[in-house]
């Protein structure tokens, strides 16, 4: 319908550019010849010569025809600018006549404009700019290693040695450059009063080189400062951090900074939103090696030293396959025949946005999918505003008929028409930018808050996009209506009265009523899904309360200064009574349930040591890893609330000296001493096993989640504090009775007052460390919720619009039904039938299409299906419900219907 109508505006405006030419050279060509005819007639020159003598009087005539042209394209163009204002005007004055359908229609698209606009801004960040200042940032690859093993199968991870490292940037071919880094690494800056919490970035000295960054002042530390041995302490500023301390001064370059409890030599500053390989705020960068040699003391080789990441810029022409290939032969050169998990290892290279095991991370697929969601929200906003115009179309229609009557073109029509589309598209756009900014900064802050972004939720680019979706939205929604209305029966039309609106016109809005039900199934059922998983997030059994439990860090001065090794040990028993007077001190403090310590922790960190169980050859291994171990104090179970299941707790008893026992998990209790009771079994723990005296196990606990929601189980154990073997790093842990956040001030004031020496204090929530976790599942529940009900109401507006034009067109038809006797009840069930029966054929398409998706979204739930009865169910029994209420108000109005006076009316 909408092509041919095309098609033959485009005919038009050829045919009248070809005229506007023909008649020109018509009369070039009778000016000529009546010239000649004169000269003939008068001088006697015979027909050439005359006409030869005409065109040299008349001039050239290519440029004349030239200048007419154009002349006349001027006049045209200027006619068609006073035509485009008195279109404008028009426009206007109509709109102001109905300003309420005006209202709908410009916040309609308000909503799809500004959701598209805002997702657009969310993606582009995530997904199409790539970090802040890197160089053509599809070229640069994040680095993985595969190890296979016979038990545990294919097992892939980001994490390398620096060994590796230095092993690609030497042997592989395939790339113009490799580095490697480790950011999200809380340390502190200054000294004393003046310290502040920072985010450090250690890389090595080519990751600036790699990337293609610039510094905003000063220079990039290189390979030169990052050596391996006697590395330069310098460092990079983060821009950020560059601003809050120095206030941007320029010349804060050759002065010292005091990092970790280490004093640097500031030599460059970041460029403004610059990450590195990441998207997460970085405020200072460190050379590797500065930090290396605090790791182990064989860093350079030790192939178990697998902490950092690696990135490789490829080579111009280099697939991703090619440099797979080429990475790992060089890498199994290197390794061939010492290990043999090394030995058989694959190198690949993965963009910058997959995660650490090698898949796209969960937040960009999320962010991926709200696009989809964001265009079918403006699809429905679409749909609606269709409507809405074919509706006004048709009481139009003799106003369109009167001025086709009067000698109107149809082209000029339909250019009128879609004009006042365009209008309100724009002020849809306009009034679109503002959604998008809420939604923009609402996305960012709270489920996005750890991405460092670099521009204003509506900045160049979603303007940009605003424009073209606003100007292509107005075309859209106009050209049908346009269309329609441009081709009327004029005796018809000029006699007819509202019911005579067209079948077609009627089964168009139809159509697009069913389709907005049917989107806004597809997006009520993902928000349910969403929803339901985010639930299921929650109320997982964690082995642990960590919305409860409070967790502190010290950072204490660096330990560097210290000049002999006994001095050195006086220091770490001094550490050691000060962590076990803070945990005393602040169990007795108001509002505090209890405090404990603990070296290793889930969700922050977690050890392995070596293990023996007498009786048995090894024990068993999962692909998951461990077994682990936890030192902790006698409160840690009852403040972390992870329940005992037999036995008993640590006491102040069991401490260094006394008998070595241990605490197994569940787990590990049924695996290794599969049909006995753990209780009394014994573990031989770390060091030299054969020399180890044996812990006796006196508890069976709860098992608890290590690293991940979404993990494989674990075996745990757990040893008094104190009797710890090969493993260290303490943190205070406290389980509040109220207000968390009264707990943190007293944690932070207590342990500053126990010993002024402490450089800065981290006390958060334990939950801050699962949130990153959670936010997947929170940002497609939030934003398909949202999106879910914009189109719920949308589709309920088209619905009601629908129904009201009907009675309206039916009005007649109604009378007479009542005329011959038709009761209420039968009139109201005729319209909520047809109301409800467009909204079930839209429930039944939206549910098929939710199900052909679900397959397509299972990977991003959480226990649970996607075609879960439950929440398809629900979707669809809501949107009957809203249907009924949307399809009510007209169906009470049909019944008011006064016989008499619509049969008078026509």
């Amino acid at each position: 319908m909408i092509r041919p109508g095309i098609r033959r505006l485009f005919r038009l405006a050829l045919r009248r550019a070809d005229l506007v030419t023909d008649q020109v050279d018509d009369e070039i060509r009778l000016h000529l010849a009546l010239r000649a005819e004169q000269l003939e007639r008068v001088a006697g020159l015979s027909p050439g010569a005359a006409r030869a003598e005409a065109e040299r009087r008349f001039g050239a005539i290519d440029s004349l025809q030239q200048a007419a042209n154009r002349r006349e394209q001027t006049m045209r163009v200027r006619e068609w600018v006073e035509e485009f204002g008195q279109d404008v005007r028009y426009a206007l004055r109509g709109l102001r006549r109905e300003p309420l359908v005006a209202t709908v229609v410009i916040a309609t698209l308000a909503l799809g404009i500004g959701a598209n606009a805002a997702m657009f801004g969310v993606v582009d960040r995530l997904l199409l700019r790539g970090p802040a200042h890197v160089v053509d940032a599809d070229r640069v690859m994040r680095v993985y290693s595969t190890e296979t093993t016979t038990q545990f199968g294919a097992y892939t991870t980001s994490s390398l040695g620096y060994v590796s490292y230095v092993n690609l940037r030497d042997a592989a071919r395939s790339f113009d450059g490799v580095a490697a880094y480790s950011i999200n690494n809380e340390s502190t800056v200054g000294r004393g009063d003046d310290t502040q919490r920072a985010t450090t970035g250690y890389a090595t000295g080519d990751l600036f080189a790699v990337l293609g960054v610039r510094p905003e002042v000063g220079r990039f530390y290189t390979l030169a400062d990052d050596r391996i041995k006697d590395p330069e302490p310098v460092a990079v500023l983060g821009y950020g951090l560059w601003q809050r301390r120095y206030g941007g001064d320029r010349g804060v370059i050759g002065q010292s900074i005091v990092a970790g409890g280490v004093s640097f030599a500031i030599v460059g500053v970041a460029p403004r939103g610059f990450t590195g390989p990441e998207l997460a705020r970085v405020d200072i960068w460190i050379p590797m090696s500065v930090h290396s040699q605090h790791v182990t003391d064989d860093w350079p080789h030790a192939w178990d030293a697998q902490w950092m990441q690696v990135i490789a810029r490829l080579k111009p022409g280099i697939t991703r396959e090619q440099a797979t290939a080429d990475a790992t032969a060089a890498h199994r050169r290197l390794y061939n025949g010492r290990d043999p998990a090394t030995a058989t290892a694959a190198i690949s290279v993965a963009p910058l946005t997959f995660n650490d095991s090698g898949k796209e991370s969960t937040e960009v697929t999320v962010a991926r999918w709200l696009v989809g969601v964001s265009v079918i929200v403006l699809l429905i906003a679409c749909s609606n505003v269709v409507n809405l115009l074919l509706a006004r179309a048709v009481r139009r229609r003799r106003e369109v008929a009167v001025r086709l009557a009067l000698g109107a073109g149809r082209g000029r029509l339909v250019r009128l028409l879609l004009t006042e589309s365009v209008l309100l598209a724009t002020a849809g756009g306009l009034a679109g930018l503002a959604v998008a900014y809420v939604t923009g900064r609402l996305v960012r802050d709270v489920l996005l808050p750890n991405v460092e972004w670099t521009s204003w939720p509506v900045d160049g680019r979603v303007l940009a996009l605003s424009a073209i979706v606003a100007l292509a939205t107005g075309l859209i929604v106009g050209l049908a209506p346009a269309l329609q209305a441009s081709r009327p029966n004029l005796n018809a039309d000029l006699k007819s009265g509202a019911r005579e609106g067209g079948s077609h016109r009627a089964q168009l809005r139809g159509v697009l009523t069913v389709a907005q039900a049917a989107l806004s199934v597809v997006l009520l059922v993902g928000a349910g899904l969403f929803v339901r998983s985010l639930s299921n997030v929650r109320s997982l059994d964690l082995g642990i309360q960590p919305d409860r439990v409070v967790v502190a860090s010290v950072r204490w001065p660096s330990r560097e200064n210290l000049p002999t090794a006994a001095e050195k040990d006086r220091e770490d028993a001094r550490v050691k009574a000060f962590y076990r007077t803070a945990a005393t001190r602040l169990g007795h403090v108001a509002g505090v349930e209890s405090a404990a310590l603990s070296v290793g922790l889930p969700f922050r960190s977690s050890f392995t040591v070596r293990l023996r169980v007498p009786g048995r050859d090894s024990v068993p291994q999962l692909k998951s890893g461990g077994p682990f171990v936890s030192a902790v104090t006698s409160d840690y179970f009852t403040t972390v609330g992870t329940r005992l299941l037999r036995g008993r707790a640590f006491t102040d008893a069991d401490r260094a000296g006394s008998e070595p026992v241990a605490i197994v998990s569940q787990l590990m209790a049924t695996l290794v001493w599969p049909g006995r009771d753990a209780i009394g079994e014994c573990l031989v723990i770390g060091g030299d096993s054969t020399n180890k005296t044996c812990a006796r196990i006196v508890g069976v606990a709860a098992d608890a989640h290590t690293f991940q929601l979404r993990e494989l189980p674990s075996m745990h154990y757990y040893v008094p504090l104190g009797q710890e073997q090969e493993i260290g790093g303490t943190t205070i842990l406290i389980r509040p009775r109220g207000d968390a956040a009264a707990a943190i001030a007293a944690v932070r004031a207590m342990t500053k007052s126990l010993d002024p020496s402490i450089q800065y204090v981290n006390a958060e929530l334990l939950q801050t460390a699962i949130d990153p976790q959670v936010r997947p599942w929170q940002l497609g529940a939030s934003v398909f919720s949202l999106f879910g009900v914009l189109a719920l109401v949308v589709a309920a507006i088209g619905l009601y619009s629908v129904m009201a034009y009907l009675v309206a067109q039916r009005t007649h038809e109604i009378g007479v039904r009542i005329a011959l006797g038709a009761r209420s009840g039968d009139i109201m069930g005729l319209v909520l039938r047809n109301g409800v029966g467009m909204a079930a054929v839209g429930v039944a398409i939206g549910v098929g299409l939710a199900m052909l998706a679900g397959r397509y979204v299972e990977t991003l739930l959480f226990e649970i299906s996607p075609r879960d009865p439950v929440v398809i169910g629900g979707v669809a029994a809501a949107l009957l419900a809203v249907a009924v209420l949307a399809s009510w108000l007209p169906a009470v109005r049909a019944r008011g219907v006064d016989p008499m006076e619509a049969l008078r009316a026509e």
